[in-house]
């Protein structure tokens, strides 16, 4: 496992990615600051119980005796949230900051109309800025992902 930082979305966010049961992971105070939600501590850890663990994971939790990279110590302690991407959809559906508004624009003008008329959605058919520029940061992703799953692997 092991964090970097992406442009999700069109977002700057840090995400942890070589999780066994999670392809991806993000700190969830990030999150809560990028929809524009006031106290991101607080909304991040109202959230996390509210999700349970199928969609959170505290840091301490996870790495277990594992130290928190260098990097991020200012950013994460071992009392933090991480999100799944259903968790972080989810909230920045909710929040009302600039940053996030391409991406709720995307899914409530492109992404969930193409899945209410066809059934499916291909983000890398889409005709819009936003859906071009998500398929380019999705496909970068996913290619990370794939190479961290098998350099775990080949532990």
């Amino acid at each position: 496992m092991q964090f970097t930082k992406q442009s999700f979305m069109g977002i700057e966010l840090d995400i942890l990615v070589g999780h066994p049961e999670h392809d991806i992971l993000f700190i969830a105070t990030q999150v809560a600051r990028a929809a524009g939600l006031k106290n991101a501590s607080y909304a991040a850890s109202t959230n996390a119980k509210r999700y349970g663990h199928t969609k959170a994971i505290q840091v301490g939790v996870l790495l277990g005796s594992m130290e928190i990279p260098q990097t991020l110590q200012f950013n994460l302690q071992k009392t933090s949230w991480l999100f799944t991407d259903s968790a972080t959809y989810e909230m920045l559906l909710r929040g009302h900051a600039p940053a996030s508004e391409p991406f709720r624009k995307w899914v409530t003008e492109e992404v969930l109309p193409s899945i209410r008329k066809t059934g499916a959605y291909n983000v890398n058919e889409s005709t819009t800025v936003e859906g071009q520029q998500f398929a380019g940061e999705l496909a970068a992703l996913h290619a990370e992902v794939a190479g961290l799953k098998g350099m775990i692997q080949q532990l």
